[in-house]
């Protein structure tokens, strides 16, 4: 009995695969599908020629218009050719410069990038580096208190982040080396002078 039911399990899996196989291909029917070809694009594109082939009795009949056209356009003060006066007039001989001659461009003034550069750069005493954030903000507290100038790079203080802590700027190295002493005495820490950059990183 068991044998019967599994060929027949069998048998229903197989149909219901075939089904799902072969039914929406009959459903759909003939599928077309839509192509657009595409000419091949010539490397090089064919030119026709045009030849143009003038007749002599075109060009007499344009050359009369234009006759005619210059006897119209003679205004009415001017006198017949047969009053005219003519005056032989020595050639004149104009020494012709070389065409090749190259032609200097003139020069393009650059104008220079106005950095500003100060002839004494400024100071700064960095303190230290350091990583805990409640560290930092308690020295920074401290060294306001007492009338120093303190700031840190990178500005916004975070834990486990390498910031320096600094006093300064100043211009004047000798002040900001008269301030360590101080600095000791209030923080301990032993401080060195910099060159201030203020956009150092």
């Amino acid at each position: 009995m068991a044998s019967q039911f599994k060929n027949r399990l069998v048998g229903i899996t197989i149909l219901v695969a075939l089904v799902v196989i072969f039914l929406p291909s009959i459903i759909d029917g003939k599928k077309t599908t839509y192509q657009q070809e595409f000419a091949a694009t010539p490397i090089k594109p064919e030119l026709k020629e045009h030849s143009q082939s003038f007749t002599e009795e075109s060009a007499s009949t344009k050359e009369q218009l234009v006759i005619e056209n210059q006897q119209n356009e003679t205004p009415e003060n001017e006198q017949p050719a047969s009053e005219w006066k003519v005056e032989e007039v020595a050639p004149t001989v104009v020494a012709e410069e070389p065409a090749n001659k190259p032609q200097t461009a003139p020069a393009v003034v650059a104008k220079p990038v106005m950095k500003t550069v100060f002839e004494d750069p400024a100071w700064t005493i960095q303190l230290g580096a350091f990583q805990n954030k409640a560290n930092i903000n308690s020295l920074l507290k401290k060294l306001n208190k007492a009338g120093f100038q303190a700031h840190t790079i990178p500005r916004e203080v975070m834990d486990g982040q390498l910031t320096r802590v600094f006093v300064g700027p100043n211009v004047s190295k000798q002040k900001l080396t008269d301030m360590l002493p101080r600095l000791k005495s209030l923080t301990s820490l032993n401080g060195k002078v910099v060159p201030f950059s203020p956009i150092a990183p």
